[in-house]
């Protein structure tokens, strides 16, 4: 369900007014801490309440500490009002846009889950901020609200006695002045994007393995071609052609699955403003992984449809692109498979050659994410001219053990380009650390009887880094996402739901904003 999201200048009384007779609206303020005089939008609503704002926070002793949130009964006085939520903010000159996002992520789900709204009021602060903008913070409201909104795309069928269904957001009204509408029009425009596209991703990692296949993935790229009048061109190679290509990889984790692999491959370029920068995206597609005959146990496997979180993230980012017009060259490819079991499935010991032709031992059929990569970004740079490189994979169980399940853990190559992805994902919200390829480690993928081995000793994450740079050609800028712990929950946290995150849509949307105009 979309949520109908507009900017204003118009006063409270007037954005009131137009919710529908019989709904709620919920007014979300937000206070910063060391100020007891009312100004601006909260004011305004003390005046319209008769000081209700001012004798709730004396009574109830309302701190706005960061993150300290109070609902305000209306008693319904007003037309249209139901409830007020008040969000802390601390200390004025120690907000950040990162700590905004925390403050907002919790009074949306209040509003969700406590006040029960469906149209939410978000007045703006009318001045810029020390370290963002209004066209920041209206982005920042914007993209919260619907995720927060977000409910798992289920399979039931009728509500559980006892439980209710769920609040959703049936509209999101942003009041500015009109100094700051167009700054906040912009950022509620970005932010609609990027947080829709997240959405899409969710859904998509949501589906089961049996309906998200590796054709379905191709479909939902041939209609995102189709639907783009002729921006985006898209290809899907099948398994005939992907044999052709000696793809040794993508064949040898496909070769126990009863569906055929796809390999997808999407193209944008600017109508204006080409250069010789070609940004290339490689997402990891696996739409359920068993381990292959090095089973996975019953935890390991339960969620692993959740593997193909980086094919979800590529292809739902390349649905934005036409908006965003960047002025560069962007390939995305995907290859989507299975990894299960049969009589035909690869074996420890077996050696197969890469695309690039580099040949691979494989000691470890649960290793098999970059196998599929390995091919995919020869491809990319061979076939479809990338020269800037990111991939975003779901690839291993070290990366949490190293930091946690809310940190994103990133390698790379070029240093300049590392901090620009790093400098995006902080601007997205979305949490990375740079992890180091330590040289020393890159011998670990040595094989005996082939060039690499896909079962490294050492660090875990760290040797798939450096088994997926041996396939990066020397000089061409690379950033590798591993997304693994971070892709999927079995808990809600702020606005993420259990199950999907969207991780690293917003990051790589970010990326591509750089050379756009919105």
């Amino acid at each position: 369900m979309s949520i109908a999201i507009n900017a204003t200048s118009a006063r409270l009384t007037s954005a009131l007014k137009r919710v529908p007779d019989g709904s709620r609206a919920n007014v979300i303020l937000v206070r910063f801490s060391g100020e007891k005089k009312m100004t601006g939008f909260i004011h305004e609503v003390d005046e319209l309440t008769q000081g209700l704002i001012a004798r709730r926070i004396a009574s109830d002793g309302f701190e706005p500490k960061f993150k300290q949130v109070s609902v305000i009964e209306s008693g319904l006085n007003i037309e249209g009002l139901d409830r007020i939520i008040l969000i802390g903010l601390g200390p004025r000159s120690k907000l950040t846009l990162n700590k905004l996002r925390d403050a907002i992520a919790d009074g949306f789900t209040t509003a969700r889950d406590v006040a029960g709204g469906e149209h939410i009021i978000f007045p703006l602060i009318d001045v810029d901020l020390h370290g963002f903008t209004v066209e920041q913070f209206a982005q920042t409201v914007t993209e919260y609200a619907i995720l927060a909104d977000y409910e798992p795309n289920h399979k039931k069928t009728r509500d559980w006695p006892g439980h209710q269904p769920r609040t959703h957001f049936e509209s999101l009204t942003l009041l500015s002045t009109s100094g700051t509408l167009q700054a906040a029009q912009r950022g509620m425009k970005a932010g609609k994007l990027l947080a829709e596209a997240t959405n899409r991703a969710r859904d998509m990692v949501n589906e089961p393995s049996n309906i998200m296949t590796p054709s379905k993935i191709a479909s939902l790229a041939r209609k995102l071609g189709k639907e783009s009048n002729g921006l985006l061109k898209v290809k899907v190679l099948g398994f005939d052609e992907i044999k052709a290509l000696k793809m040794g990889g993508v064949l040898a984790v496909n070769s126990g699955a009863e569906n055929p692999p796809a390999f997808i491959e999407m193209s944008y370029d600017p109508e204006v403003g080409v250069t010789d920068k070609v940004l290339g995206f490689v997402g990891k597609g696996i739409t359920f992984d068993s381990g292959g005959l090095n089973a996975k146990d019953y935890d390991g496997m339960r969620d692993m449809k959740n593997d193909m979180g980086g094919a979800a993230a590529v292809l739902q980012v390349m649905s934005i692109i036409c908006e965003l017009k960047p002025h560069i060259s962007v390939r995305a490819v995907i290859a989507a498979c299975e990894n299960l079991t049969d009589a035909r499935s690869m074996r420890q010991g077996n050696v197969l050659k890469t695309m690039s032709g580099l040949t691979v031992q494989i000691d470890h059929t649960d290793a098999e994410g970059r196998l599929t990569l390995a091919d995919a970004l020869t491809y990319v740079q061979e076939k479809l001219g990338a020269n800037i490189l990111v991939d975003i994979a779901t690839l291993t169980g070290s990366v949490e053990e190293a930091l946690g399940d809310k940190v994103t853990g990133i390698f790379g190559n070029n240093d300049k380009f590392t901090r620009e992805v790093l400098k995006c994902a902080n601007d997205a919200g979305e949490p990375m650390h740079e992890l180091p390829m330590y040289e020393g480690y890159r011998e670990n993928n040595r094989g005996t009887m082939a060039d690499l081995t896909n079962d490294g000793s050492g660090p875990g994450a760290i040797i798939a880094a450096w088994f997926l740079r041996e396939f990066v050609k020397d000089g061409t800028p690379w950033v590798h996402m591993d997304i693994a712990a971070t892709n999927f929950r079995k808990y809600d946290h702020g606005v993420d739901s259990e199950g999907a995150t969207g991780v690293a849509v917003r990051t790589l949307g970010q990326i591509l904003r750089q050379y756009s105009q919105i």
